[in-house]
């Protein structure tokens, strides 16, 4: 069995989003003798409607490569770079994030059992980025590898990107077969029919207990770590010859 994780609302909970909170200290630090904190967040909304347009046609806006040079064209000076380190401390900036309760231990418990992990995410920030907040938050190390977005300029539920992922889980473990992938998502358009239509079974965190209507979910949990059920039955079944 593989698992392969979304990254935001399935392994961390974001309690608050403000991008002005990450955008501050970038003006105070590069921008303050160029422009107002009013103007640059007024710029940082027209880049936010940029993003939702890129995502509509199924492409990324990655935050460091393709964002960040914006401000040094409409603002004059130097493109600004950043390491992993400052990227992920810009994202937690940004985004207010939590535990989700009883994540840690279930992945631990898998991590005991071998059970190989992944995290593939939509999100305008490097897998590099996400896994130093995963470590941040102490879970980083069940994790394989992390892919996002950012890195491979499409996002889910685009096919390719869920096949770059199967194809390379599958490699580094041939003992395995497709069948027994597992994709946890709790965003359907995404998540769910991406799974779908990459030919692997879906577990849809389904908080807001919506209906199913493709019937696309392999299974049904209300949080994430309902997936402990799912997982042990299924190893069970397996054992048994099921």
């Amino acid at each position: 069995m593989i698992l392969i994780f979304d990254f935001f609302e399935t392994l961390l909970n974001i309690k608050k989003i403000d991008f002005n909170c990450g955008l501050k200290p970038l003006w105070e630090k590069h921008y303050k003798d160029k422009c107002s904190f009013e103007d640059i967040c007024k710029f940082g909304e027209e880049l936010f409607v940029l993003f939702q347009n890129m995502h509509k046609e199924g492409k990324e806006f990655p935050f460091v490569k393709e964002e960040l040079p914006l401000y040094a064209e409409k603002y004059g000076g130097e493109v600004i770079s950043m390491t992993t380190e400052e990227e992920a401390d810009f994202l937690m900036l940004c985004n207010d994030m939590e535990h989700i309760p009883g994540v840690k231990d279930m992945l631990d418990e898998f991590g005991k059992d071998r059970i190989p992990m992944y995290v593939l995410s939509n999100s305008g920030f490097t897998a590099k980025a996400l896994w130093t907040i995963l470590n941040r938050f102490g879970i980083g190390q069940y994790f394989s590898n992390v892919w996002s977005s950012a890195d491979y300029g499409k996002i889910k539920p685009c096919r390719e990107f869920f096949d770059m992922a199967i194809n390379a889980v599958l490699l580094e473990h041939p003992e395995e077969r497709k069948e027994e992938i597992l994709f946890i998502g709790d965003t359907y358009s995404t998540d769910i029919i991406g799974a779908y239509d990459a030919g692997i079974k879906a577990v849809w965190i389904n908080r807001k207990k919506e209906e199913d209507t493709l019937r696309y979910a392999t299974y049904q949990i209300a949080e994430t770590s309902g997936l402990f059920d799912i997982v042990y039955k299924r190893k069970n079944n397996v054992r048994k010859g099921k």
